[in-house]
């Protein structure tokens, strides 16, 4: 084995520009592998993947405050087939200014943190509101709002102003920006608190049917005409499909894509710089060594540097991954896309496996060569420079050789 390892390092150390090249061609394959994969995992049912890790509301429901008290709703999540709920949250829809401008009506909701048993608000920018006279914007709000911008409200008592200190996304939508509880009663022409929201989850909620019947079932634990909307997450994820219909095709060509530009360079890589090692192949047999020993000394020559290689293209790719995978998320209109670890590891076995493989059977072929004939491999000419010595050799012969 120590004899084996001498063999490995001595070849590195002989042709330090093949292990060079394989330790950069490997690095670049898994980077492009870790962005392919990471986009390809990321195009795969892309709502359904947001819904879960944020554990979104499968009811989101507004009710009339005049009707209904914030006790009976708390209650409420003692219905019959309700699994889970947030709420109650105030409620209040305006219209604010900004910028000299009036802006379209936003859905307020009230929220002392952005986490809840349903329905986890993810902050992508800035943070969540800590205190009065800040708010917080879905990021889907549109491209005019930006951290640090006032919001005005001139028909309100006091005109007052918020100043937007966080971007976020809910997957649900419940809402189109966030105070804490205690702003909702101030930004109400009456000073009083006009609605609230209640979110659910069900134990059966996956069709239409379902969810009317949990929402009959809801209802029924409530005073009447108290609920004055709802909204079914199959309606949001209709939505949110037909959204991404178009991205979802070309991100899976390019990972796709990726992948197999990543094996083919790879494969070539490795092929061609154990093609051009076989003189030294000969010389290890010519010395002893058994066609199992020269395909193990050439395997670790490629594996060593495509080690190194993949480890680097892991850190290189996960930085890539940063900012694409944030485009990828706001085109799909969801929060928190990230490098599996899975991928991770299916990228760095699949690559050095390609690297594994190629080498050994190049160096298989090589190394079922009788040993003359290998020893000969890079002393013959080439093609064309045979051709071109024989032309001069022939007039010197017929000068009186």
């Amino acid at each position: 084995m120590n004899g084996l390892g001498r063999v490995i390092r001595s070849g590195m150390a002989r042709r330090r520009v093949q292990t060079l090249v394989i330790g950069l061609a490997t690095m670049l394959a898994v980077t492009a592998s870790v962005l392919g994969g990471s986009l390809l995992v990321s195009s795969q049912a892309p709502f359904e993947k947001a819904f879960d890790r944020q554990h979104g509301a499968q009811l989101t429901a507004q009710f009339d405050a005049s009707r209904v008290t914030a006790a009976q709703l708390a209650h409420s999540s003692r219905a019959l087939g309700v699994t889970d709920s947030s709420g109650p949250f105030p409620t209040v829809t305006i219209a604010p200014e900004f910028g000299g401008q009036s802006g379209a009506p936003l859905s307020v909701a009230g929220r002392a943190t952005s986490d809840a048993r349903v329905d986890n608000v993810a902050v992508t920018n800035g943070r969540w509101v800590d205190k009065p006279g800040e708010i917080v914007v879905s990021a889907g709000t549109g491209p005019g709002v930006r951290l640090g911008q006032k919001l005005d409200f001139p028909d309100l008592p006091g005109s007052p102003a918020l100043t937007v200190v966080g971007l976020a996304r809910s997957v649900s939508r419940t809402a189109d920006a966030w105070v804490l509880p205690s702003q909702i009663a101030k930004l109400t022409p009456s000073g009083r608190i006009g609605g609230y929201q209640m979110l659910y989850r069900f134990t059966h909620a996956d069709t239409s049917a379902q969810l009317t019947r949990d929402r009959a079932a809801l209802t029924a634990t409530l005073p009447a005409k108290s609920l004055t909307g709802a909204r079914s997450w199959l309606g949001v994820k209709k939505i949110a499909t037909r959204e991404t219909a178009l991205f979802v095709p070309f991100l899976v060509a390019f990972g796709v894509l990726g992948l197999v530009m990543s094996v083919l360079i790879v494969g070539n890589v490795v092929a061609g710089a154990v093609a051009t090692g076989q003189r030294r192949i000969g010389i290890l047999k010519a010395v002893g060594c058994t066609p199992g020993q020269v395909v193990g000394a050439c395997a670790g020559q490629a594996l060593l540097p495509a080690v190194a290689g993949a480890a680097l293209g892991t850190a290189i790719g996960h930085l890539l991954a940063v900012p694409v995978l944030s485009e990828t998320a706001d085109a799909y209109g969801t929060a928190g896309l990230g490098v599996e670890l899975w991928v991770d590891v299916a990228v760095i076995g699949g690559v050095l496996t390609v690297v594994a493989l190629t080498a050994c059977a190049s160096a298989w072929r090589a190394g079922r060569l009788r040993t003359v004939d290998a020893l000969a491999v890079g002393r013959m000419p080439a093609a064309g420079r045979r051709g071109r010595w024989t032309i001069g050799v022939i007039p010197a012969a017929g000068r009186g050789w």
